[in-house]
Parts: structure tokens; C-alpha cells; sequence
């Protein structure tokens, strides 16, 4: 997707409110996620590698906390097959832009829906997709979510879950501000940053996220990515 502008959401002095997912943010997401997590570019493409490899003919796909749509885009260019992958997102400002993307592209089977994934009903589906969107759950939602996912999972299909997991040291976290500081960002956007991220996002430690997918009946579990705090699991049904 093009056309967006560049991140400089905190680049000024100002009084710091809790992160929100709304048109400022969507306005700039490109580059916010691109300059922040590192290997963000690979991820989307193994997601996509990998999850070509899983779904078959006909079948069905949710990619739950969209945002605009980077990993559907990406499936949706390698697979071969016909299938329908369904955009899920609560924030009306990432729906929206993704939604006037697929109609201007002419993209027919990535299907958008605002919505809350956590109420979302989940038809039975071949591969899930979650690219940091776990964190931004409440925690005591997430195991419920897991197991709705795992259930809907037909045999065969699998969950690709990307999260950024909480260090048991400081050092990643020091790595990660260094890597978005090569990226650009002042010490003052990375600070104010952090603080609107606070109360939003609550990150699980890497052990547990993937305690998380074993209580909620995933046994095969393969980590496929990781860059710093940055993580991703392929989870089979």
C-alpha cells in the first residue's frame, strides 16, 4: 500500500494519551510498523510462504486485527489457489483505508470486516492469521480467544501468530530503542511512544505465549521468526 505519510506522531512535545488505533495512526502505519519492528518486511513474507503452503482450494482464511491489511496482501499475491481471506478489524480508520485499497485494486477475495475479534463468530477456517494483535488484548481475553481459534481450525489448518513478547532483561528493549533510533525516531518520539503504549499494550514473556497455545490445544507449534523482542509461531491444528 502507498500514498501514506511519514510517522512523526510523536516527534513534539505534548501531553501523552493511551495509543489508539485511530485515522492519525492508520494515516502513518506503513511507516510506523516498518521503522519499528525490525524484519517486519520478511515476516509478512514468510506469513505468506508459509500460509500458501497450508490452504487449500476453496478455502477460508481470517486475518484477525488486520490493521490494513498487510499480511492478507501478502498471502493473497502467493497463493495459488482460490481462496477467501477475511480481514478482521475493530478500528474503523484501518477498515476503511483497507477497504478503498482492495475496491481500487480490484482485489476480489480479501473480504473486510469491522469487528470485534474477540465476540467474532469464526466460521471453520484453514489458516488464522495474527500479526500483533495478541498484545493488544486484554490478557485475561487472550487464552478464550486462542481456543475459539483453535476450534474453528479444521484438521490440516494452523495459526500464524506474530507478537512482541516482554524480555526477561532489559537488554532487547535497550537493542529495540537503538534499532528504532537507526530508524530515525528522536529519543522523544521513542519515549513518548512507550509511554502511550503503556496501558494498551501488555506483552506476554515468549514461554508464555506459547503456554498460552498449548492450553488453548495446539500441540504442534514451530517458532518460524525472531528479531529482538519481535517472535512468530507457526501453530498447527
Amino acid at each position: 500500500m502507498s500514498g501514506y505519510n511519514r510517522d512523526d506522531l510523536y516527534d513534539r512535545p505534548q501531553a501523552v494519551v493511551d495509543f489508539r488505533f485511530d485515522e492519525r495512526t492508520a494515516a502513518v502505519f506503513p511507516d510506523m510498523i516498518h521503522r519499528s519492528v525490525p524484519g517486519y518486511a520478511t515476516l509478512l513474507q514468510l506469513f505468506a510462504v508459509i500460509g500458501a503452503s497450508i490452504v487449500p482450494p476453496g478455502g477460508r482464511v481470517y486475518d484477525l486485527g488486520c490493521a490494513l491489511g498487510g499480511a492478507s496482501i501478502a498471502l493473497q499475491q502467493q497463493m495459488t489457489a482460490d481462496a477467501t481471506i477475511i480481514a478482521v478489524d475493530n478500528s474503523a480508520a484501518m477498515t476503511d483505508r483497507l477497504t478503498a485499497y482492495v475496491a481500487g485494486a480490484g482485489i476480489a477475495n480479501i473480504c473486510v470486516e469491522q469487528a470485534d475479534i474477540t465476540t467474532l463468530e469464526l466460521a471453520p477456517a484453514d489458516l488464522v492469521l495474527m500479526t500483533f494483535t495478541l498484545q493488544f488484548i486484554p490478557p485475561q481475553a487472550r487464552d478464550a480467544l486462542l481456543a475459539r481459534i483453535h476450534r474453528a481450525l479444521r484438521p490440516g489448518g494452523a495459526l500464524l501468530l506474530a507478537e512482541k513478547t516482554r524480555p526477561d532483561d532489559d537488554r532487547l528493549r535497550l537493542w529495540h530503542e537503538a534499532f528504532k533510533a537507526s530508524q530515525g525516531y528522536s529519543q522523544l518520539a521513542i519515549a513518548q511512544k512507550r509511554e502511550s503504549l503503556e496501558h494498551v499494550m501488555q506483552t506476554d514473556r515468549y514461554a508464555t505465549v506459547e503456554e498460552r497455545l498449548h492450553r488453548a490445544g495446539f500441540s504442534d507449534i514451530t517458532p518460524c521468526f525472531r528479531a529482538l523482542p519481535f517472535c512468530a509461531w507457526v501453530a498447527m491444528a
